[in-house]
């Protein structure tokens, strides 16, 4: 059982200044004392990390369903967004609140990192929730070829909402995840004002932001970098994430092609060169992405951010080492 501090204590944590705190080594007495038996810098403590998940995807499920018979036959796109979107930037605020009380392990990640961890596993819940509606839109669109307009851009609405946020939010951002976020918002606006009874180049918009939304495990891998898991787990978690992404990848990049040539063919319309144009940059993060998982998963799993410090310190201290039997200059 997994050690929490008193609210007193963790009041004494949080007020004090955590933007001198060594991260992770060197810490402070008080924070030495709430740790958990076994536990190591820089990493959130796995039960309330899993209490949280489990949290946010009962909520968001919930909210889907609620979307589902509600919502999604809407017509108010524009509030759908407005709303939406201030009920997952407040959550950030509530769970890194309730977080810095129940997880010490989650006060001593840096400031910087903290809404980065949130960002990976509030995605990861809410895609996970938005799946079978979003499973039930492809089977519509891509076998009985039945393009519920309306729907398709509520759920284009709320596809985008995570990205949204995370980009107003997140400090740190990779370059290219950070392009990926823009052309989800730019979609988006597009996505609003299409008609998708109409055959055209949009459809495929919708195809690959549905294959996208399968891919929730690759977000809580992100997240699993500060998750104390087992060494076995992070591997297997890895190898699904790779499995799952690739194979999504895989299918959608096939249909892509296929559908978009044959548009070509038909209809020789500019929009799909704009279109392939600015697809390309999702699919350059897509690529970076793989090629993560990869290396990731040659590499034996996720490593922990105490453990990835851990090697950088040695890596440091061999560059620095002199050669044997000479002193090391000053």
């Amino acid at each position: 059982m997994q050690r929490i501090c008193s609210k007193q204590r963790l009041d004494e944590l949080r007020t004090s200044s955590r933007d001198s705190l060594p991260y992770p080594v060197d810490e402070p007495p008080l924070v030495q004392k709430c740790r958990a038996p076994g536990y190591s810098g820089g990493e959130l403590n796995l039960q309330p990390s899993l209490w949280f998940m489990a949290a946010i995807c009962c909520f968001s499920a919930s909210a889907t369903a609620f979307l589902e018979a509600y919502v999604l036959s809407a017509s108010g796109h524009l509030a759908v967004f407005l709303v939406g979107g201030y009920v997952v930037f407040s959550s950030y605020f509530v769970c890194d609140y309730v977080m810095m009380r129940v997880s010490t392990s989650y006060a001593a990640i840096p400031d910087a990192k903290k809404f980065y961890v949130l960002s990976n596993l509030v995605k990861a819940a809410v895609l996970l929730s938005y799946t079978p509606v979003a499973a039930r839109t492809l089977y519509l669109g891509m076998v009985n070829d039945e393009w519920r307009t309306t729907s398709i851009r509520n759920l284009g609405v709320l596809y985008a909402i995570p990205d949204t946020v995370s980009l107003l939010l997140v400090e740190r951002m990779a370059l290219t995840t950070r392009i990926h976020h823009l052309c989800v918002i730019v979609f988006m606006v597009i996505n609003l004002f299409n008609d998708y009874s109409e055959r055209n180049v949009w459809r495929a918009l919708v195809v690959y932001a549905v294959f996208s939304t399968f891919a929730y495990l690759v977000n809580l891998l992100l997240a699993s970098r500060f998750l104390a898991v087992h060494p076995s787990l992070s591997y297997w978690l890895s190898a699904g994430a790779l499995v799952i992404y690739t194979s999504c990848l895989a299918a959608n990049w096939a249909w892509q092609v296929h559908y978009l040539t044959g548009l070509w063919v038909d209809t020789r319309a500019y929009s799909i060169l704009a279109y392939v144009g600015v697809i390309l940059l999702v699919v350059w993060d897509d690529v970076v992405l793989v090629k993560w998982l990869v290396g990731n998963l040659r590499g034996g799993g996720t490593k922990s951010a105490s453990a990835q410090q851990q090697q950088q310190q040695q890596q440091k201290r061999a560059s620095g080492a002199a050669p044997a039997g000479k002193e090391k200059p000053a």
